[in-house]
């Protein structure tokens, strides 16, 4: 997550510039302890909320926000609004299986409510509301984790596996390899945990990234990205991902991209650059010819380099080979 506070919610790639070249690459290459669903937080009296409530209540909340701010985002990495809810409300559910998580359903509808009024520059550099952070949960530095929710630091340090064990968040200068080991507002550069910069500021692709909403000009500074018909002939970075809209590399302007389901076609499609879902291959694509979208890996199934390219459908992200959510509940 880049420049915002952490939370088990979609993250949004960090600067435009990878879904661009992503494009072109695949075009030229082709409560205290558990809150089980169902259980009301006190034990069973009438009215009181459920975890499988408070997780339906904050999905739709934050996939209603993020498609009011970034359609196209969510149609990228979820194909469209219902699927984003589904998959973080069970993404939710499944966080709240592990133990030592402290977070209650009436967490979770603070989270719902503060995400309501948040603005979209801030949703779109993933700086949600604090009511949204992940809370501490009850396991000491050093004990086996497979969940942030799980740490008292809001840290599992799996190191890329599904496993690891809690630890500190570095602060800035800190060694990191994710934007998850540091502090809170900081990001991951160049194994380093900065603060992202802000307009007019100055920044470095590598060392010091802008903050998501925003891109890194040939001069160094930090610009709001440029929308359709606009130039990128300063940097393919500089055309609005979030609202659909990436470099051409032959005129170097903006123009609208489109997203296609397993199935349909893709790359180049009516003279318009088209993508797949969950930014899977696009089988047979040249830069005269569409190809044919591959379907996502489902979860639990072979992704990645095991299964052809296939990806995975967020939250769950290809560890090892296998398609998983972020949380892993039998970790000793």
């Amino acid at each position: 997550m880049s420049g915002g506070e952490k939370m088990r919610s979609p993250k949004l790639a960090r600067g435009s510039g990878a879904l661009a070249i992503a494009a072109v690459l695949s075009l030229a290459g082709s409560g205290c302890g558990n809150v089980t669903p169902d259980k009301v937080a006190d034990g069973g009296d009438a009215g009181v909320i459920t975890a499988a409530q408070g997780c339906a209540a904050e999905a739709q909340s934050i996939c209603d926000a993020l498609n009011a701010c970034a359609a196209f985002w969510v149609q990228l990495f979820y194909s469209d609004k219902d699927t984003c809810i589904s998959r973080l409300s069970l993404s939710c559910m499944n966080d709240q299986m592990v133990t030592g998580i402290t977070r209650t359903p009436d967490d979770m509808i603070a989270c719902s409510q503060a995400v309501q009024s948040a603005s979209c520059p801030d949703l779109v550099a993933s700086k949600f509301p604090p009511a949204c952070q992940v809370k501490p949960g009850m396991l000491m530095n050093g004990l086996a984790c497979g969940s942030d929710w799980q740490c008292q630091s809001t840290y599992c340090n799996t190191q890329g596996n599904k496993c690891g064990a809690c630890g500190p968040r570095a602060a800035a200068g800190g060694d990191c390899t994710t934007d998850d080991g540091c502090v809170t507002g900081l990001v991951c550069a160049a194994n380093k945990c900065v603060m992202p910069s802000l307009a007019g500021a100055s920044c470095d692709v590598t060392k010091q990234p802008c903050r998501s909403d925003l891109y890194c000009t040939s001069a160094n500074v930090c610009a709001p990205h440029v929308g359709a018909g606009g130039s990128c002939a300063d940097t393919d970075k500089a055309c609005d991902i979030y609202q659909g809209v990436a470099c051409n590399p032959f005129n170097h302007v903006c123009e609208t991209v489109g997203v296609a389901k397993g199935g349909a076609a893709c790359g180049i499609v009516n003279r318009q650059l088209t993508l797949c879902v969950a930014l899977d291959a696009c089988s047979g694509a040249t830069l005269t010819a569409p190809g044919v979208c591959a379907s996502p890996a489902a979860d639990g199934t072979a992704c990645g380099n095991a299964n052809s390219g296939h990806n995975c459908i967020s939250p769950a992200t290809c560890d090892n080979g296998v398609c998983r959510l972020p949380s892993v509940t039998t970790c000793m």
